[in-house]
């Protein structure tokens, strides 16, 4: 990692966090595409949130925030557009009236059957000719950054 710099700067094609960008900018593109594709206006942030409350609805929007690494003004943001479209419904709980409870709709729990197909051609695609072995020690050391950098 460190063969990045030279004497004088940087090598910008030796660079991880260069080559993460551009594949997460690649990446974010190509979900548009596809979704605008198969007539779905679902942007990839809508998709993290999507993706977390399949795993569990009912969370609270600071868990939202929390699991998609979105701070609490951006996630309003993206609720409150996933609300106009009808994807998600914010709900005051019943245990603490400061809280509210972000739950998919049924368009938002039917979009998983259309969508996830979707994503999963793209991840084919994007990860085709690697090795699997070579894809899993790649999450073991992007995971270990991400730790490394932890406050």
């Amino acid at each position: 990692m460190l063969d990045q710099f030279s004497e004088d700067g940087i090598v910008v094609e030796k660079a991880i966090g260069f080559w993460l960008n551009r594949v997460y900018q690649r990446t974010r593109s190509e979900m548009y595409r596809v979704f605008a594709e198969h007539g779905e206006d679902v942007t990839p942030e809508q998709w993290m949130v999507l993706m977390r409350l399949w795993e569990r609805d009912g969370l609270s929007q600071s868990e939202v925030s929390d699991l998609t690494l979105r701070d609490a003004p951006t996630m309003s943001r993206i609720l409150r557009v996933m609300e106009q479209r009808g994807y998600v419904e914010r709900r005051t709980s019943r245990d603490d009236a400061r809280v509210h409870r972000v739950h998919l709709t049924r368009h938002g729990r039917a979009l998983k059957k259309k969508l996830v197909p979707l994503v999963r051609e793209l991840v084919e695609r994007t990860a085709h000719g690697i090795d699997p072995a070579d894809i899993a020690h790649l999450r073991r050391t992007l995971k270990r950054m991400f730790e490394n950098l932890e406050p």
